[in-house]
């Protein structure tokens, strides 16, 4: 038996005979190590690198700073050639779970601060309805014009008619009888992923087409905008059996086409 000394004598003598014998085999195959070389060469790099940093001067130039514009000015994206009927309002419909708000970035439409308009939960039961569609169940008593009790788990739900009269006022002021833009169409839906399936499709349906009376069907979608080449070419820019028109050459006319179709989803609202 060694002992720990024993051993550890050993252990260092064979670790030296096995660098003794890699020197050796790299001096008989020509090979250099590199290593000690590299050591000096980074220590010399960091003190140039140090000596150069010391020696460079630090300037000031004054340079006036532009003037910071409003929010607005810089959301709204417009082109000054463009009339203020083709400039784009940058209409926001952003949803919480409780209420929903209608602003613009433009500021022309009201601000996230001050909306054109903000709905709160409705369709609990007991409350009014002229429609299933107005009640969280589904389920609207016709003869009370009541939400009733359902089966199924309760759907946010707003005002519909509060908001695509909201919508309809806005493209009848700024549009009704002119030449609209296309650009004028866009309105962002900000909305995250707890919002139902459900209560999206039902505020799509507000911002599109102008609703139908209260009691009346809807007897058929409004028309929308085409940049159809043959339509363009066409002798009335209005296509009735397609429910297209030009808007180039078409007077708006928003009673029976298209109020905000062009909708842009976006992120949650916080």
């Amino acid at each position: 038996m060694y002992s720990a000394h024993q051993v550890r004598a050993k252990a260092r003598l064979a670790v030296k005979r096995r660098e003794e014998e890699v020197e050796q085999e790299e001096i008989e195959g020509g090979e250099i190590n590199l290593v000690p070389y590299l050591d000096i060469v980074t220590n010399l790099m960091l003190f140039l690198l140090a000596s150069v940093t010391a020696v460079i001067l630090l300037g000031q130039i004054n340079t006036p700073l532009p003037d910071k514009g409003s929010p607005a000015a810089a959301s709204q994206n417009t082109t000054p050639n463009q009339s203020p009927d083709q400039q784009p309002l940058g209409l926001f419909l952003s949803v919480t779970k409780n209420e929903v708000i209608l602003w613009s970035t433009s500021e022309l439409e009201g601000t996230i601060k001050d909306p054109k308009l903000l709905l709160k939960r409705i369709g609990k039961i007991g409350d009014p309805c002229d429609g299933p569609y107005m009640c969280e169940t589904a389920v609207c008593d016709p003869a009370t014009a009541t939400c009733g009790q359902g089966d199924e788990d309760p759907t946010p739900v707003f005002d519909y008619r509060r908001l695509n009269d909201a919508l309809f006022e806005i493209a009848s002021r700024r549009y009704a009888a002119k030449v609209r833009g296309p650009q004028t169409y866009r309105i962002m839906l900000q909305a995250d992923d707890t919002t139902p399936y459900a209560t999206l499709i039902s505020l799509m349906g507000a911002l599109r087409c102008r609703l139908p009376p209260v009691g009346r069907a809807l007897d058929a979608s409004c028309y929308l905008p085409s940049d159809n080449p043959e339509l363009k070419k066409a002798a009335s820019p209005v296509d009735d059996a397609a429910r297209r028109y030009d808007t180039e050459r078409a007077a708006y006319d928003p009673n029976k086409m298209a109020l905000f179709h062009d909708i842009v989803f976006s992120g949650g609202f916080p």
